[in-house]
């Protein structure tokens, strides 16, 4: 029997009495990525932020490695030991301008897991580097490209390597090579073994993902290689 990674189960939501997800049901194994495709107001960031535990659902249930961690009237994001990681990288990327490209990538580490900066600016260093923008971690984001500004936002949310990455719309004010380069790394990610989310209107070839889950104008459906 699969090891489920991630349950959802039935899940909707509702804004001022108007119905935006509406019982959305999938599972995924460790490891396993999926990409959401739908019309603009189907609910997919809305789904997105109820995964990442910051909307509570109005009804069903989502479950991670057997627990419940969200359900109508109560969201557990846990703290210590078992803390469940989620990273999430906005459509609107919310780098604070203020700060440097190192600054913005350390700063949530250092705060949120208590390490001293000099580490946290390492471990920021080393992730930069991996996504190939290493040069620019004394620049600020109004000095950087928009893709160059997509990989800080990614870098940000891998810092603290997260069991479960979510994407929103990452490449949509990108021309298209540029979306092209960011998708590329986004694949290289989910061959780590990263669980992605991947909210997007472009076309993608399914090879690197899992599953994609679509709104077809009436039912949210499931398709891949697995589905």
């Amino acid at each position: 029997m699969e090891n489920i990674f991630l349950r959802v189960e039935r899940i909707g939501k509702k804004f001022n009495h108007t119905t935006v997800l509406n019982t959305v049901s999938f599972s995924l194994t460790k490891g396993e990525s999926m990409v959401i495709q739908g019309p603009s107001g189907c609910g997919k960031t809305t789904l997105l932020r109820c995964l990442a535990l910051v909307e509570e659902v109005d009804q069903g249930r989502i479950i991670f490695n057997g627990e419940i961690v969200s359900k109508p009237g109560f969201i557990k994001r846990g703290y210590g030991r078992n803390r469940l990681e989620i990273g999430m990288v906005f459509q609107q990327l919310y780098l604070w301008h203020h700060l440097t490209v190192l600054e913005n990538v350390s700063l949530p580490l250092w705060l949120r897991n208590g390490k001293n900066k000099r580490l946290a600016d390492e471990v920021a260093k080393e992730q930069l580097a991996l996504l190939g923008i290493e040069n620019k971690a004394n620049d600020y984001p109004n000095q950087l490209s928009g893709g160059q500004r997509q990989r800080v936002a990614l870098a940000r949310a891998l810092v603290h390597s997260p069991q479960l990455l979510l994407l929103d719309e990452i490449t949509a004010n990108l021309d298209p090579e540029t979306a092209r380069k960011v998708i590329g790394i986004v694949e290289k990610i989910t061959a780590t073994g990263t669980s992605v989310i991947l909210v997007t209107h472009s076309h993608l070839s399914l090879a690197s993902w899992s599953y994609v889950l679509f709104f077809d104008g009436t039912a949210w459906k499931m398709s891949g290689k697995k589905a």
